[in-house]
């Protein structure tokens, strides 16, 4: 725990507001203790450490380009379980070396397709050309891909790749679970690759390594370990679930490699143990924030003494009903009936129970179940969910029974900054989602700390250090799709999150929209 001049942070979730005079962390309810150590100091010199903590500003956000230390075409190295790969050295052609548990054909700079649900053969016939470093080739090939399929962010993203060529770039990836979830994954690449390209159009090249992790914990933790010993790698966005990333985030927190995890939100990603400075990091709210804005808004409605349904085996899940039941016990609510939703008919559970209001807390595996409880609850109790709810499939499954049910979202399109929502719009030829957003915040998080830490393509894991040290650094801030961009000590993202109703409406094609309230 450490103190301000008259805030106390928490040492649980790393919230720096609390004031001097709190006895329970106002996030999460963990026992502040002062450090008595420091009264003295604090007596004595308490108006000096104002003075001086003026003297702290902000660093500006500009791109650089620095191409100072030329490289060829990314490639990925053999990996080892600790220490990264001698960066010394530029690696000489596109090529990628055989890795352990198939994660070589999981990594593409745009030398093989990843996506295998909607065939394309002139993806395929781009792939192969830029196997071969025939980037002309491929440009072509991947273009006429783009020009079929408009909303494929894999196209898009091996297109910039192959116009970059051999120009010394920057390199990044991005870890998603394509063999899981598809449409998630390209959600999450649509937002790396509208960043990518808006940032080749301001005159800094950057490639980006797209991984599949399958949302599968073993693989997550394999492509981490090749991505430490790839010495063009020098940022992460990934990984797409908590299950996955926190698989994966104490090595690269070892390896010394910045992650930057755009949708995974358990609270255990903030007990990581951080040596060395921080290298994990989220763009999203933790579920600490979701749990506590979520029982504040039913406390608000004037209902205290909800029935909630969470997923026990899911860490994402367990989380976020820990985070809402600790903040609703501590402001005067209590839980009357904890429901698994992996376990027996939840559905069930609702009659008798007691409850004034529902609160569905499922993970991905758990979904349906928690619709199965909306349709048996047809409005009866008001309901309210986390930000699992917050996907088109929610609509056309719930309908009619999901009316008036409020939902914690970390973005809503009629609430982004300008002039991101338009660009994705035009882009992508719709609307898009938060985890779009969320992945292009991620995104942009790096540029940010690339301009502060004047970080080179070929920099290595000098590179890699500059920028963990950027974005762990007092006064860091970046300018995304959800507004400003800042971390506190955990890593965590200092933010808030929004709250949408489910009403009748036009705009999702389903007869029912995600309304943000006032």
């Amino acid at each position: 725990m450490t103190d301000s001049f008259n805030h106390v942070t928490c040492p649980k979730c790393g919230y720096e507001e609390n004031p001097v005079t709190a006895k329970k962390c106002e996030i999460c309810g963990h026992a502040l203790k002062k450090d008595k150590s420091l009264t003295p100091v604090i007596a004595g010199v308490g108006a000096l450490l104002f003075l001086g903590a003026l003297g702290f500003t902000g660093y500006n956000a500009f791109f650089r380009q620095n191409a100072s230390q030329p490289t060829t075409q990314p490639t990925t190295q053999a990996p080892a379980p600790t220490t990264p790969a001698d960066t010394t050295a530029s690696p000489a052609a596109p090529a990628t070396t055989s890795q352990p548990g198939n994660v070589t054909n999981a990594l593409s700079w745009g030398d093989r397709v990843l996506f295998t649900d909607a065939p394309n053969a002139d993806m395929q016939a781009g792939a192969a050309a830029f196997a071969t470093g025939d980037y002309a080739t491929a440009t072509a090939r991947f273009e006429a891909a783009r020009q079929a399929v408009r909303n494929d962010p894999e196209v898009l993203i091996y297109l910039n790749n192959a116009r970059l060529g051999a120009t010394p770039a920057l390199g990044i990836a991005a870890v998603v679970p394509i063999g899981d979830t598809p449409n998630t994954a390209r959600e999450l690449l649509r937002g790396v690759a509208q960043a990518q390209d808006e940032a080749i159009a301001a005159g800094t090249p950057v490639k980006v390594l797209i991984a599949d992790d399958r949302n599968d914990a073993g693989q997550a933790a394999a492509i981490a370990n090749a991505l430490v010993q790839d010495p063009n790698v020098v940022g992460v966005i990934g990984h797409g679930t908590s299950t996955t990333t926190l698989a994966a985030a104490p090595i690269y927190q070892q390896g010394q490699l910045p992650m930057i995890a755009p949708t995974s939100t358990t609270t255990e990603l903030a007990t990581l143990a951080r040596e060395g400075g921080n290298f994990v990091f989220r763009v999203i709210p933790s579920d600490q924030f979701t749990g506590t804005t979520l029982a504040r808004h039913m406390l608000s409605e004037g209902k205290n003494q909800p029935i909630v349904f969470y997923n026990s085996q899911s860490s994402y899940s367990k989380s976020l009903q820990e985070a809402f039941s600790t903040t609703l016990g501590l402001e005067g609510g209590q839980v009357v009936k904890l429901v698994d939703l992996s376990q027996g008919n939840p559905a069930a559970e609702l009659q008798g129970s007691g409850a004034d209001a529902v609160v569905l807390l499922p993970d991905s595996a758990t979904f349906d179940a928690a619709i199965a409880v909306a349709q048996v609850n047809q409005g009866q109790l008001p309901m309210l969910a986390g930000d699992a709810f917050y996907r088109i499939e929610a609509l056309q499954k719930g309908g009619n029974s999901l009316t008036g049910t409020v939902v914690t979202v970390p973005w809503h399109p009629l609430k982004s900054t300008p002039p991101f929502a338009q660009v994705a719009a035009s882009t992508w030829g719709g609307d898009i989602n938060w985890r779009t957003a969320l992945s292009y915040d991620a995104f942009q998080a790096l540029s940010s700390a690339r301009t502060v830490g004047n970080v080179a393509p070929g920099s290595g894991v000098q590179g890699r250090t500059a920028l963990g040290q950027a974005m762990a650094g007092q006064g860091f801030a970046a300018s995304g799709a959800t507004g400003a961009i800042s971390f506190l000590p955990s890593g965590d993202r200092n933010a808030t999150v929004l709250l949408v109703k489910v009403e009748p409406g036009s705009r999702s094609g389903t007869g029912f929209d995600f309304v943000p309230l006032p």
